[in-house]
């Protein structure tokens, strides 16, 4: 090596050498180098390395990285406390904002170098676990023997697991988007490598028995990457500076839509567009495509349009296809009818009735888009219509579905009459695969929710103004956290009552036998939670709730703030 080193005209400092070694052993040697043959000292191997904000062990479980970050969070949350408590300072949910945009991406530094298919991540989850677990006590203000995963879910707070599996799922779609000079294209399978030459630790250069076994990021890589379709072409000469349609023609292409959801602007706007319609209508070179998609049972996509011209449909056109978006399905409507109407002779003016104006704008977009493949055929036959004649405009008008308009009525019951099954298996769309493993990820954490004795034995279900049993979600703050997280203590009082870890008789009959547990009104020997909502006379009977609306509840406490709190003695 210090040969090497000379031939190659530099200067090894033996002073700054570290020596690391990489072993699979339970017990490893610590082996060392002598370098007093060159006038250096004897270095010996560390047992942790670290390097560009990574700690590196001899095994690469990175249980040392994940402890040490956790344990940094956890410190930070320990010093948070002094911006607010159950009682004052940060609201609830500025509290959960400050835990997720701070804490959060600390805690998961990296973690992609850890957490993949078969990894030993048990102590790397447990890690992570108590340090949400302290973060969930913190927003909602509860006791240190309250449940977990109820008080995580009270707060909008997603298991640290399936948040993981969130996260690695996004991760390995933005393989996609990498550019085709990027050098980790060079590990993947051939045909997501982009051209580039494979590496010799390649997964295509193993053999079948060492890809079975192999236990890697880039594995699960090319598994995610093999179910979804390409959609990325950032270089098509279309979106080059000075190509791209809105550099010429952005005056001839616009857009209508109501000036605001209220129903007096919206009759407004049909009213326009009735205009609109028979103005296309009366002229000769003027033509309408009115387009509609839409999504039914088994992820199958319905694209229908129907082209008019002097008061008539001159051509209905029908597609499907599978495992997309909604917003891929108009895009799908757009593009099938729109293309045929700009091919059809002496047509100067085209008017497209759509109810997704965002999926219509995606024409003009000069970005980087998950939605390119779709929309590049009818980019370029657009600018050749509009290249074509100075006088060519094309105008999108906004029409929603529960307007009912009647000639957008007819293309929307083609949509939702059509039926058809499936009968080979498709690639998802990029969009479509975000989705789908968001709306997994969801479902699981609600059936796991469900069925778990980890919320509280005592934990109170609740339900909504319909009437329907409230389910955690990370969306929005969370489930119950919009709802009465406006106040701390209220939060801290709704969040004792629902998982019945609370300052009552029948909490210290479980806990502390050795206390008094009757209810201080005299009617109850054990005070329970029922009985402080439904009978006891030291609270207001006129807001006592009769049902399980949670609603109801808010009201119960904003009037009694004392009936769960550690002022109900």
């Amino acid at each position: 090596m210090s040969k090497i080193i000379i031939d190659a005209s530099l200067i090894m400092e033996h002073s700054k050498t570290e020596l690391f070694h990489f072993t699979r052993a339970r017990h490893p040697p610590n082996p060392s180098i002598d370098l007093s043959s060159v006038g250096g000292p004897v270095i010996s191997s560390k047992p942790i390395w670290w390097y560009l904000g990574f700690y590196f062990d001899y095994k690469l479980n990175f249980n040392y990285y994940t402890h040490f970050y956790a344990t940094k969070c956890l410190s930070t949350l320990s010093a948070m406390k002094m911006l607010g408590n159950s009682s004052r300072g940060l609201l609830p949910i500025q509290k959960r904002l400050l835990y997720r945009t701070y804490i959060l991406p600390i805690a998961l530094y990296g973690f992609q170098l850890w957490f993949f298919k078969s990894a030993p991540i048990i102590k790397n989850i447990t890690e992570l676990k108590k340090m949400q677990r302290r973060a969930a006590l913190w927003i909602t203000g509860v006791f240190r023997t309250s449940p977990s995963k109820g008080i995580k879910a009270i707060a909008g707070l997603i298991p640290i697991t399936l948040y993981l599996c969130k996260l690695n799922g996004r991760h390995h779609l933005r393989y996609v988007s990498i550019p085709p000079s990027h050098a980790i294209n060079s590990l993947l399978d051939s045909q997501h490598a982009k051209n580039q030459t494979p590496h010799k630790t390649a997964t295509s250069k193993l053999a079948m028995k060492q890809q079975a076994n192999l236990k890697s990021p880039i594995k699960d890589v090319n598994e995610r990457l093999n179910s979804i379709r390409n959609c990325f072409n950032p270089l098509h000469p279309l979106f080059t500076p000075g190509s791209q349609i809105v550099d010429h023609f952005s005056s001839r292409i616009s857009f209508h839509s109501p000036s605001s959801s209220s129903d007096k602007d919206l009759y407004q706007h049909l009213q326009s567009l009735n205009l609109a319609f028979r103005s296309s209508q009366v002229n000769y070179n003027s033509a309408a495509v009115i387009a509609n998609g839409g999504i039914k049972k088994f992820h199958v996509a319905t694209a229908a349009a129907y082209i008019w011209a002097d008061n008539s449909v001159i051509k209905q056109l029908q597609v499907h296809s599978l495992n997309i978006t909604s917003i891929e399905a108009e895009l799908m409507a757009i593009c099938t009818s729109l293309i045929p109407a700009m091919e059809i002779d002496n047509i100067h003016n085209i008017t497209v009735i759509t109810d997704s104006i965002t999926a219509a704008r995606k024409i003009l977009e000069s970005k980087v888009d998950l939605l390119q493949n779709m929309f590049i055929p009818l980019a370029a036959t657009v600018k050749t219509f509009l290249s074509k004649d100075g006088r060519n405009k094309i105008r999108f008008w906004y029409c929603p579905s529960r307007a009912k308009w009647p000639r957008h009525k007819l293309v929307d019951d083609q949509v939702k009459a059509s039926s058809c099954t499936p009968t080979f298996p498709s690639k998802e769309s990029h969009l479509f695969s975000r989705k789908k493993e968001c709306d997994n990820t969801l479902c699981e954490w609600q059936t796991h929710f469900a069925n778990s004795l980890k919320k509280g034995h005592y934990f109170l279900n609740f339900e909504d103004e319909k009437g329907i049993v409230i389910k955690p979600t990370y969306a929005k703050g969370g489930s119950w956290l919009p709802v009465i997280g406006f106040t701390n203590s209220l939060y801290a009082c709704f969040t004792h009552m629902t998982t019945g870890h609370v300052p009552i008789g029948e909490y210290r009959q479980r806990f502390f036998p050795q206390l008094p547990t009757s209810c201080p009104c005299g009617k109850a020997e054990v005070q329970t939670r029922e009985h402080i909502v439904m009978e006891c006379d030291r609270h207001d009977p006129s807001m006592r709730p009769c049902n399980t609306i949670i609603n109801s509840f808010v009201h119960f406490l904003t009037d009694n703030p004392e009936a769960f709190s550690f002022d109900n003695r």
